[in-house]
């Protein structure tokens, strides 16, 4: 059983899959190759060796054929003795003249077919070497047009299957020698090519533990390298975010906490029933404010999760912008005036219409605009313009508060990121409401932008798409 399942591990490794599919792809190939090799090669001699045969009965009987003589046939029996070939000369009857070795019987039959043969058809009367003694072909003799004679020739078969079995033993030592080689250099390769997805899922299993500080190397810019540079992104994303549930869960315990702390501390002085008129004024106006104060903050995460979902609802209708703007500012312009914060206004050239929710677009101003209160100090400036183009609005917030650096100027709209590390009450939100005025501008179709210098204030751009 151990066996078996070390078997079946060792098949499922994806180093092996790739090294068995590329060295089957070779011996395909390997075999494609070798198998055209011994083709070409053996048609090749084959040919060779029965033009030799044919050409050396031709030139015989062409001399034969001017002298046939004793003298003449004794010269040509001559040149082939000691030689690979048999020659064999026959009268026109069909009977041996001169031949230069003896004469088998199996010889004898061939010799019949070729006194048979009549002017003009095939020289050779014998091709197959595999199963074969010999290779046979035919000349005739020719005196005054006419047939006086026939030139035999005989080519043994043996040389050629010795050639032809050295030829198959050189291709199968040359295939497995090949092969070893090749084998080795594929599964080093494919290990090669399989160590970085290793280490990805190596990483990827860190990273699922928790351990978001892994690192996959990157090398090169193919698409393996592509694959861990992504893998080494999604690490720095999930830290971000695991960073942020973090610091949410803080957050929102001590928003949480401090509304709560206030209601109770402040109704424990309600319950003592000896306050003044002046401490219960005071206490009912901090209940109220810290009221509405966590009544916010449920609100914005229930909004928030309603995002996330996809269930947040929209009231779309036809609406003018500059309405809008001028509502929202006329709700914050008491608020700028207390912090002595000059609120200008700079309208556009032209009537702009869109398509939106009202109720969800003032949120949105609402939100830079109170971040824009908070932040910029007493005596700043907070500038609002209204302008676009013939399809799109464009709103701008800018400020004259202490800027974002560019660090963190990236993250200002993710869900949960504040800025404000402090958590103070004067300026700490939970870190919601840019992300939810994100959310919501983008359900318009626009897009919200910011851009920030430190030392010099923070600028947030809104465009909208104008009504067509």
């Amino acid at each position: 059983m151990k066996i078996t399942a070390i078997l079946q591990r060792f098949r499922e490794r994806v180093a092996v899959k790739l090294g068995l599919l590329l060295l089957s792809v070779f011996l395909l190939i390997i075999f494609s190759v070798g198998n055209i090799l011994y083709s070409l090669f053996l048609n090749f001699y084959l040919s060779h060796v029965t033009e030799e045969l044919v050409q050396r009965g031709h030139s015989h009987a062409s001399v034969l054929s001017d002298h046939f003589f004793p003298v003449t046939i004794e010269h040509v029996i001559r040149m082939e003795k000691g030689s690979r070939f048999m020659v064999v000369i026959l009268n026109k009857e069909g009977n041996v003249i001169a031949s230069s070795a003896s004469i088998s019987p199996l010889q004898r039959d061939y010799l019949k077919e070729a006194s048979g043969k009549k002017e003009g058809q095939e020289n050779t009367i014998e091709k197959d070497w595999d199963t074969t003694p010999f290779l046979v072909s035919h000349s005739p003799i020719m005196q005054n047009g006419k047939t006086t004679g026939e030139v035999v020739m005989f080519s043994p078969t043996e040389p050629i299957r010795q050639a032809v079995r050295l030829l198959q033993w050189m291709l199968m030592i040359t295939g497995i020698v090949t092969v070893l080689v090749v084998s080795g250099l594929l599964f080093i390769i494919s290990r090669m090519v399989v160590r970085p997805l290793i280490e990805m899922k190596q990483a990827t299993s860190e990273i699922a533990q928790g351990r978001y500080s892994t690192r996959v190397p990157v090398l090169g810019n193919d698409e393996v390298a592509q694959l861990a540079h992504s893998i080494n992104h999604m690490s720095n994303e999930i830290q971000f975010y695991q960073n942020q549930r973090n610091e949410f869960l803080a957050d929102i315990g001590h928003e949480l906490r401090t509304p709560i702390t206030y209601l109770k501390g402040y109704s424990e002085v309600l319950l003592r029933n000896d306050y003044t008129p002046d401490e219960l004024t005071q206490s009912l106006t901090i209940i109220y404010e810290q009221s509405n104060r966590l009544q916010r903050l449920v609100q914005d995460l229930f909004d928030l999760a309603r995002m996330e979902q996809g269930n947040f609802s929209f009231c779309f209708v036809p609406l003018s912008l500059e309405d809008v703007v001028t509502d929202v500012l006329s709700l914050v312009e008491s608020s700028m005036d207390e912090k002595k914060i000059s609120l200008e206004y700079e309208p556009p050239a032209m009537p702009m219409s869109i398509e939106g929710d009202k109720q969800r677009l003032e949120q949105v101003l609402l939100n830079i605009l109170e971040n824009a209160r908070r932040y910029t100090p007493s005596g700043g400036k907070v500038y609002v313009r209204l302008n676009g183009t013939k399809t799109s609005a464009e709103i701008q917030i800018e400020d004259t508060g202490p800027g974002i650096s560019s660090e963190e100027l990236p993250f200002i709209m993710e869900r949960l990121y504040r800025v404000e590390k402090s958590r103070s009450q004067e300026t700490g939100g939970a870190g919601l409401g840019l992300a939810i005025s994100k959310k919501i501008v983008e359900a318009h179709h626009g897009s919200l932008h910011v851009e920030s210098e430190v030392g010099v204030g923070t600028k947030f751009t809104i465009q909208l798409p104008l009504k067509k």
